[in-house]
């Protein structure tokens, strides 16, 4: 029975913030070359006219003493403006 509430309560939360106007999302992307790289690439991907609001990097270490670094950026985008009728 608590799983069915907590079910709802999902449900309800999800259903509240599909109204909301802006949405979230996120871009990874891994380089071998540096960190930088890997930030750039995960920036190409996201979609034009959305607002980058943070990112974060980990490097990972690969066999042979190489790295590999990941890095991801998150961003919102908003819908277009409604345009007045003339």
């Amino acid at each position: 029975m608590a799983s069915l509430f907590r079910s709802l309560g999902g449900l309800a939360a999800t259903l509240l913030l599909a109204g909301l106007p802006a949405s979230a999302g996120s871009a990874t992307a891994d380089s071998i070359i540096d960190r930088e790289n890997a930030l750039q690439e995960a920036t190409r991907q996201v979609p034009e006219g959305a607002t980058v609001t943070g990112s974060r990097c980990q490097e990972i270490v690969m066999p042979g003493d190489s790295f590999r670094y990941r890095c991801s950026v998150e961003f919102t985008t908003q819908p277009p403006a409604a345009q007045p009728a003339p």
